[in-house]
């Protein structure tokens, strides 16, 4: 089982100003960028939640709730 760490990429640098850009490893596509890996991963379970609305099927919802709760545990660990 991986860890959280290896399921929130930070990809620093991403923003003109010198911010991160953060993703979810199942979920690419779905990214975020903040001033800090704590503010962009906020924002990222934020649209990974919004993305619900879209899911047609129950794997993909179960997918998506994972990816959230992983997203928040990160938050946690790096309050």
């Amino acid at each position: 089982m991986s860890s959280v760490k290896d399921t929130i990429i930070v990809t620093a640098g991403a923003e003109s100003h010198g911010g991160v850009a953060v993703h979810h490893h199942d979920f690419p596509e779905v990214r975020a960028e903040g001033q800090t890996p704590r503010e962009a991963a906020a924002l990222l379970a934020n649209k990974l939640a919004a993305a619900m609305d879209t899911a047609l099927t129950e794997w993909r919802r179960q997918s998506l709730t994972k990816a959230i709760t992983d997203v928040d545990d990160y938050v946690k660990q790096n309050a």
